[in-house]
């Protein structure tokens, strides 16, 4: 089976690892630095921010890996990815941070401008197979830090079947289609075209994006609060406050999970959601038969604008590992088209290497292939250290937005300011 790594001959390797024993740290374990017996294995303790419900096929993975590189054991724990980002800044700075962390992309920069990470220009040689979006995550500062594990997007997803029966063949390809299906699924009770997650901004960004706004561009320039991004939200006011496309559900807590039943069991006829729902949604009344679920690219604004956010996660090596190559070696075995395709067919997920996508498990795979022309029209989010910061202020504004309290303008500018004051302007 043909790896990336193939830069390193399996003689070297072994030689590097056997001199690194002495120096090695037998600790490890649940405190996170590498863990290795003296003439014995290496052990990488791997941080990976899946659920334990998605780490069958990643136990199995690296079961075999373990398997075929006798002389490397993996430490898996799982840490809950609302803890990850400050329990891996934590970790790291006091010298025990894992020799692999899984990453969400936002946050890779801002690591790699702390010193945390490993650069990987070196290592990670075939980066043409990848796709353009996920791997631009990985780059900063004129380096490569990570290798793409998965991507997403959102999409629009919706009903076949209520749609045919409104007269609607076919989904909606600009937003002036989309709110004429909507109104016409509506009855502004208990029956909606659409369900909108209101109280996290990331849910609105492809109304910002199809009007031709935007959030911060490659010169640093702020745009979250141009007259695109005010045009987008106030379509989406208005989708709901005059055409009674969607309920005014601002409940934070649970908004996400009421969007995703209101859908699964059909009164809702669309959503914006990414592949991480699909097999919940699956498992509603409206889909038994999962031919019914479409899934299509957001919607074109009136000047043929499009975006939906990129997101992700991608694999590091903690720049303090003792076992680099080893912890590379697992990252390399983790994303091949093979590993790819496995954790996608089994999980949802949607590959980042573009020979995963001529696996046979993923061509046959007809909501990931749906989904990869999602991917051709999705934007990233800023590539920048203050990246995986910025939705601390955007979905307080955009909940006052929503709840009448600011008017568009109003909450964006507000947005606007917390940015650059982030970003130090």
């Amino acid at each position: 089976m043909k790896r990336f790594f193939s830069i390193f001959t399996a003689m070297a390797l072994v030689g590097s690892l056997l001199a690194g024993c002495g120096g090695s740290s037998e600790a490890g374990g649940q405190q996170g630095g590498p863990a290795q017996q003296k003439d014995g294995p290496v052990t990488l303790t791997f941080w990976t921010t899946m659920r334990e419900s998605e780490t069958v096929a990643l136990r199995e993975l690296i079961s075999q890996f373990e398997q075929e590189n006798k002389e490397i054991k993996v430490n898996l724990e799982l840490i809950p990815f609302g803890e990850a980002q400050n329990k891996f800044r934590t970790a790291a700075q006091a010298g025990n941070g894992p020799d692999v962390i899984r990453s969400e992309v936002a946050w890779t920069p801002e690591f790699a401008k702390m010193g945390l990470l490993e650069p990987l220009d070196s290592y990670f040689t075939d980066q043409d197979d990848f796709l353009e979006a996920p791997l631009s995550y990985s780059k900063w500062n004129g380096h490569v830090w990570s290798v793409p594990e998965v991507t997403d997007a959102l999409a629009l997803l919706y009903n076949k079947r209520m749609l045919k029966e409104a007269g609607f063949n076919e989904p909606p390809r600009t937003m002036d289609e989309f709110a004429a299906a909507a109104k016409a699924l509506s009855n502004g009770k208990d029956r909606w075209g659409f369900y909108h997650r209101q109280t996290e901004a990331y849910f609105s960004l492809p109304f910002i994006w199809a009007f031709g706004g935007g959030l911060i561009d490659d010169n640093l320039q702020v745009l979250i609060n141009t007259p695109g991004a005010v045009k987008g939200i106030e379509f989406a006011l208005k989708l709901r406050d005059q055409d009674h496309v969607y309920p005014k559900d601002l409940d934070a807590a649970n908004s996400y999970q009421n969007m995703n039943e209101a859908f699964k069991k059909g009164s809702a006829a669309m959503i914006f959601n990414g592949p991480w729902a699909t097999s919940d949604i699956l498992s509603g009344e409206e889909f038994r038969d999962p031919n019914n679920l479409g899934i299509a690219p957001i919607p074109a604004g009136p000047d043929g604008h499009t975006g939906s956010p990129v997101g992700g996660h991608s694999l590091a090596i903690y720049a303090g590992s003792k076992s680099k190559e080893a912890a590379y070696k697992l990252i390399a075995f983790l994303t091949s088209k093979e590993s790819q395709a496995k954790l996608a067919s089994k999980n949802g997920t949607l590959p980042t290497r573009k020979s995963a996508y001529e696996m046979p498990e993923i061509k046959e795979n007809r909501l990931i292939s749906d989904f990869k022309a999602v991917m051709e029209s999705a934007k990233n989010r800023p590539v920048i250290p203050e990246g995986g910061q910025i939705f601390a202020s955007f979905d307080p504004e955009i909940q006052a937005i929503y709840k009448g309290e600011k008017k568009p303008q109003e909450g964006l500018d507000a947005v606007a300011g917390a940015w650059k004051a982030l970003l130090g302007q």
